[in-house]
């Protein structure tokens, strides 16, 4: 019985990971793919994550190309958006959070499912990036604090100049 005890709680950790929410209503993945078309520019940063975990030492500012809504791949009554994107830079992670004023240039392409609370999107109320629940409403487990961020506060987007890219530059400029 001990061992067995033991065993499992080795094996606890492995089963653990952070709660990306990408289960949404067809109501709430439409207001999700209208806003990025919109406002295109996104940070994939998991705020919950130990900054020392893999995950969260890389947090990336990209640009959505195209959306669309598909059936959820873990739960068949919600739907989640699929993207692709244009991934335009890395920022470092710090104990405290995204350092956005050491933004570097990192260019590739990759499809990205948006999960309402890892995706952080242009929030015109607050003038920062937040995490998308704070724009497009979610409530699928409870109501959330729009006011603030999930686990840290809302982020600004890294400066063009750290990017070098003359949309996100235009685009930037226009909100800040």
């Amino acid at each position: 019985m001990k061992n067995t005890l033991i065993t499992f709680l080795l094996l606890c950790p492995i089963f653990l990971w952070a709660d990306p929410w990408d289960n949404l209503t067809l109501q709430q993945a439409n207001q999700v793919c209208e806003f990025l078309k919109t406002d295109p520019y996104i940070l994939d940063y998991c705020d919950c994550c130990d900054y020392e975990g893999e995950y969260a030492t890389k947090i990336y500012l990209m640009k959505v190309k195209s959306t669309e809504i598909i059936t959820c791949d873990w739960n068949s009554e919600y739907y989640s958006v699929r993207t692709d994107v244009d991934v335009l830079a890395e920022i470092p992670y710090v104990k405290e959070g995204p350092d956005i004023n050491s933004a570097h240039r990192y260019k590739s392409k990759q499809e990205l499912i948006i999960t309402m609370n890892y995706t952080w999107a242009y929030n015109k109320q607050k003038e920062k990036a937040a995490p998308i629940y704070t724009i497009t409403p979610y409530d699928i487990y409870g109501e959330s604090n729009p006011n603030s961020g999930y686990c840290r506060a809302f982020i600004n987007f890294p400066n063009p100049k750290y990017i070098k890219n003359r949309k996100y530059k235009k685009w930037y400029n226009k909100r800040f």
